[in-house]
């Protein structure tokens, strides 16, 4: 029976095929039906978008920073000082100048996520990028750590990213 949202109560049978709302992953049919399982879910996406971003688009990654975002990131900004709007070079012009020589990432396992509040998150994670180089394509492997807000439109925005190389070795 529908809802005033249009939604349905009435429990789908066997054979009618995958059940499709708003609280079900791209892709499974496994169910995001509270606000901490969505935030789970949103978490790794945004984190892989931002990724992405980096390697594919990083004139996109605007769109995916706050405002008052702030970075520690070796990876893009060589000092490994901290930078934010303010400082020189600043966290979008550090991250945008970087990505271009990215070709690729890849997460060690998934990352793992903590809600910080119920319109925040926090994520720890060891990673690998790859670049071309003289010798071909080499990896870097590094731990990060990130944080994200959501805003009052449901948009996830960065606020904190660290990145610091790790150990090659997988331990």
């Amino acid at each position: 029976m529908p809802t005033v949202l249009g939604l349905t109560n009435k429990s789908a049978g066997p054979g009618s095929g995958p059940h499709v709302s708003s609280s079900t992953t791209m892709g499974s049919n496994a169910r995001l039906d509270t606000i901490s399982k969505r935030n789970y879910a949103s978490a790794r996406e945004m984190e892989t978008l931002l990724w992405r971003a980096l390697c594919d688009e990083p004139e996109t990654l605007k769109e995916y920073l706050a405002h008052d975002c702030i970075m520690i990131n070796p990876l893009f900004a060589g000092t490994g000082l901290p930078l934010n709007k303010d400082t020189h070079p600043n966290v979008v012009e550090a991250l945008q100048s970087g990505g271009r020589r990215l070709t690729g990432f890849r997460f060690h396992g998934d990352p793992l996520v903590v809600e910080v509040d119920l319109m925040a998150v926090a994520l720890v994670y060891k990673i690998s990028v790859f670049r071309h180089s003289r010798k071909g394509i080499r990896e870097i492997v590094a731990s990060a750590s990130s944080t994200w807000r959501q805003t009052a439109g449901a948009d996830w925005l960065l606020v904190a990213l660290h990145v610091a190389y790790a150990d090659d070795e997988e331990g």
